[in-house]
């Protein structure tokens, strides 16, 4: 028996860059009959690679070289392969099969392939690329349509299983990509690239780059987008550092993929967005700079894509496959300075190499900078032990950062003798956040007052583009869509080696160019979103600053305002803990973001912490400021607030009462700032039954907020809301639906389908449907509705809760007694967990659950139910109150049918 290794066809020889191309050339191939050695789907991890080369070019009758620049370049593996290829004399001419994937100078291919024809399948259409591959291997011509398969299925697939997708003609664009432009001296990292797409086609959904600070991670991620976009049909990069800008970057993904119009609401358009990854395929996602794992747990979209995070967090093992990069191999760190200085000498290079550790961005630094300025590497090398000593003298940094720090210290210098005012610019935008910065925005927006050293800028949007381009060239900033960045590690050395008055400037400018609202108008949103990230990052800095400051508690309202809780949750809580412990928690600034915490903890159904919060605040304003200094009103009303969500109407009533006299003193009856004070009046009246009265009162402020603040403002909103739902309680029910309808719709086009002002709409809607015999259209819009509650707000959010029991008690009008009970007992459980046992919302639902529990036979559980509910509001609400007199109601009603 023959020991002669199994023959093949062809062996594939290409660069790590043309992976791509490979795939699409031997699947094709073997579509067509040919047998193939490629290196992907036939060579195991761990293998010796030289030897598996070696017995490769033994085992194939032909060589099949995908040319391109990259080919020919000496530190590849394809160098080695195909000159052993040509020197196999064995092989004739026809045995060397080229291929060009790429544009290809003649001057660039070796003297010794020149004569042989090259088949060209790059600028084709596929069945045109086809056609030429079949060409030039001597196949038969590709059919215009695809055969189907006349047999039974194969056991064993002609196509290996990691290459079960077909590849796409690499030439192809993904129907729907954002991603920055590719690098074009990007170097190296094929084997990382390789690992990355292998492990993709091998079904894992998700990996982390994790290494640490300037290796390269984002670059190797936005190499991989470029390299293999043509496999995806969406490729969507994510800035991840301040997760709170995600919801914009994929509702511009839903526009892109055109799934919402532009006009939707941020929230519920990336919410389309996150639909569509669910059960759509082929698509791409890139987070960069995600920090903590755990952060992340809830916002990875799901679905059969795939998902890159960049990280230094190497803890990603529970949500994403590890893939550690780290420095740079030494001819990797040869041929990236070669890239930007073509005639360095390769000892010269290695000498570089060796000084700045093989840190990828700090060779690009000095690349960049002999590149521009023609600096020989004998002199930057000089520059650079002199500049690492002071570096190293002055900090702890380990010996990689150090050489970066020099790196970025001598990029630097220059720019500042070539080009003054950016290198100003470029130390004011290091103290900013890493995420885009949008400075032709700023600085040409009207009124802004730009700092001193960038007075020169001011509306001269062709010098702001001269001097943003000065700094890009060095390589020391990238401008892409939505403002230029600077890397973090750029920016930390360029902070620690700044003046105190670059910070200062910086804060300047972001005061300067900020909204002229206070975050909660819906026509500033998307300033504020560009803005929010570098107000995050200045705030810590100017605690002390009465500007900075107005600006971080109005970017934290705008959160609030916009409908993102958790958000203004974390950042309410930061300032007001940060604030507390400089200024002292009785300061006026610390109780108006104390006043947002407790907001914020009332949007995530936490209103015993909401309350515990907001009595200390209101006892230290007043105790400070005095009983009605707006901020104690302010804080007064936010804690009538949480009583009522608490159930202790009584005393919410009480105070909002005192609370709005106060404001009217202070302001008068027409400043905006009370309106919301007198819908709460009005709804404490109407909570006693006075619903003509409350009307009165709510028309007329229904009137005054919408000349004030405009139809669409969640103020005036949320006014209508309360006066259609007097309307209701009067029985003019055609007339609520009407004026409730008009803010729904207004709600959904402003606020979006997730936001709690919309949700509340929708409730107020459906529970009309009911009063006017509309029940199923009621309980479809109750259900969506409450879906949504559940995701947005969380299952015990007290709107949540009121939603359920609203759909419990729709589903019993319609006869679904078994339904409606479920999910009443389950409400009524949650309710007394969350609210209590005589909260009116739990006592509302005991009675809606004694009513269910007669309806399925369960007299005795259902009378012990009502006796109880009717007890407890008899003595937390009185015997006039409305849930007194329908418990009594249903109590009597109960005895009667059990006589029957």
């Amino acid at each position: 028996m023959s020991d002669a290794p199994e023959k093949v066809d062809f062996f594939i020889s290409y660069a790590g860059v043309e992976r791509a191309w490979a795939e699409w050339v031997a699947y094709h191939l073997q579509q067509h009959g040919f047998s193939i050695e490629f290196d992907h789907w036939h060579w195991r991890a761990g293998d010796n690679t030289t030897v598996r080369m070696s017995d490769a070019l033994t085992r194939a009758d032909r060589f099949l070289a995908l040319l391109s620049p990259s080919y020919f370049e000496r530190r590849r593996y394809t160098w080695d392969e195909w000159t052993a290829a040509y020197d196999d004399r064995e092989r004739g001419p026809r045995d060397f099969v080229p291929l060009h994937v790429a544009e290809l100078e003649k001057s660039r291919i070796p003297a010794l392939l020149r004569p042989i024809k090259a088949g060209i399948l790059h600028g084709k259409g596929e069945e045109e690329a086809l056609a030429e591959l079949l060409r030039a291997v001597g196949g038969p011509e590709a059919p215009e349509t695809r055969p189907g398969f006349p047999g039974a299925a194969s056991a064993t697939p002609v196509v290996p299983e990691a290459a079960a997708d077909v590849p796409r003609l690499p030439a192809a664009q993904p129907k729907a990509s954002h991603v920055p432009p590719r690098l074009p001296l990007f170097t190296g990292r094929d084997e990382v690239l390789d690992h990355i797409r292998t492990t993709f086609r091998s079904r894992s959904s998700g990996q982390a780059l994790h290494g640490m600070g300037g290796v390269g991670k984002t670059q190797t991620a936005l190499e991989y987008c470029h390299r293999f976009a043509s496999q995806y049909d969406t490729v969507w990069w994510l800035d991840a550092e301040q997760t709170v800008t995600l919801d914009s970057q994929l509702a511009d993904l839903a526009h892109a993929l055109r799934v919402v119009p532009t006009t939707m609401p941020v929230a519920d358009a990336a919410q389309s967005a996150r639909q569509y990854l669910r059960t759509h395929g082929r698509w791409l996602l890139v987070f960069d700079n995600a920090e903590d794992p755990e952060t992340f747990r809830t916002l990875l979209p799901e679905g059969d894509g795939h998902v890159l995070i960049t990280s230094r967090d190497p803890g990603w093992h529970s949500l994403a496959a590890p893939v550690d990069l780290g420095l740079f191999a030494r001819d990797e760190s040869r041929a990236l300075l070669a890239g930007y200085v073509p005639e360095l000498p390769e000892g010269e290079a290695d000498r570089l190499a060796e000084a700045l550790g093989d840190l990828p961005l700090a060779l690009s630094q000095a690349g960049s900078l002999m590149a521009t300025s023609g600096l020989s590497a004998e002199t930057y090398l000089n520059d650079l032990a002199a500049t690492s000593r002071l570096l190293d003298h002055h900090t702890a940094t380990t010996y990689q950062h150090t050489s970066l720090g020099a790196a970025v210290r001598i990029s630097w210098g220059h720019l500042a003798r070539i080009h003054p005012v950016a290198s100003e610019l470029l130390r004011i935008c290091a103290f900013l956040a890493p995420e885009p910065i949008p400075l032709d925005t700023w600085i040409t927006k009207e009124g802004v007052r730009l700092p001193p050293p960038l007075e020169p800028l001011a509306g001269d949007p062709v010098a702001v583009a001269d001097t943003i381009g000065a700094m890009a060239r060095l390589g020391l900033v990238r401008f892409r869509k939505g403002g230029l960045t600077v890397h973090r590690l750029t920016a930390a050395i360029l902070r620690n080696d700044s003046a105190a008055d670059a910070r200062a400037h910086a804060k300047d400018l972001i005061v300067s160019v900020r909204p002229a609202d206070d975050g909660r108008s819906p026509v500033s949103w998307q300033e504020w979103a560009g803005l929010l990230p570098h107000v995050l990052a200045l705030s810590e800095a100017w605690t002390h600053d009465e500007a900075m400051r107005r600006l971080s508690l109005h970017a934290t309202q705008y959160l609030f305002f916009r409908g993102t809780g958790p958000a203004a949750h974390e950042a309410a809580e930061t300032l007001h803990r940060r604030w507390s412990a400089e200024l002292g928690p009785d300061h006026p600034d610390s109780v108006a973001v104390g006043t947002l915490l407790s907001g914020a903890l009332n949007y995530l159904g936490r209103y015993r912490q909401a309350l515990r919060v907001i009595e200390d605040v209101v006892e230290l304003s007043r105790n400070a400021l005095s009983d009605e200094h707006e901020r104690t009103l302010d804080a007064s009303e936010a804690l009538a607030i949480t009583l009522g969500n608490l159930g202790r109407f009584e005393e919410a009533r009480a105070l909002i009462t005192e609370t709005l006299h106060a404001f009217r003193r202070t302001l008068g009856d027409h400043h905006p700032r009370i309106f919301g004070s007198v819908q709460l009046h009005a709804g404490a009246i109407g909570f006693l039954g006075r619903h003509k009265e409350a009307r009165v009162i709510l028309t007329e402020i229904v009137d005054r907020s919408r000349a004030a603040l405009g139809d669409d403002h969640p103020d005036t909103l949320f006014c209508v809301c309360s006066l259609a739902m007097t309307l209701n309680h009067l029985e003019k029910h055609s007339q609520a639906q009407a004026m409730l309808q008009d803010v729904l719709d207004r709600s959904r086009t402003v606020l979006g389908e997730d936001h709690p002002m919309t949700l509340h709409a929708s409730q107020c809607v459906a529970s009309t449907m009911s009063y006017l015999g509309h029940h199923v259209q009621a309980r479809t819009l109750l259900q969506s509705t409450l879906d949504r509650s559940r995701t947005t707000l969380g299952a015990d959010h007290v709107s949540t809760l009121v939603g359920t029991q609203l759909l419990g008690a729709t589903l019993l009008a319609l006869g679904q007694n078994m339904q409606a009970t479920t999910l009443l007992q389950e409400s009524f459980d949650r309710s007394r967990a969350t609210l209590g046992d005589d909260h009116p919302n739990t006592l509302n639902t005991a009675a809606l659950l004694s009513d269910g529990l007669a309806s399925l036979g369960r007299r005795r559980d259902a009378r012990a139910l009502s006796r109880d509910t009717y007890e407890r509001c008899h003595r937390t609400l009185g015997d006039d109150h409305l849930l007194t007199k329908n418990a009594t109601k249903l109590m009597e009603m109960l005895k009667r049918r059990s006589r029957r």
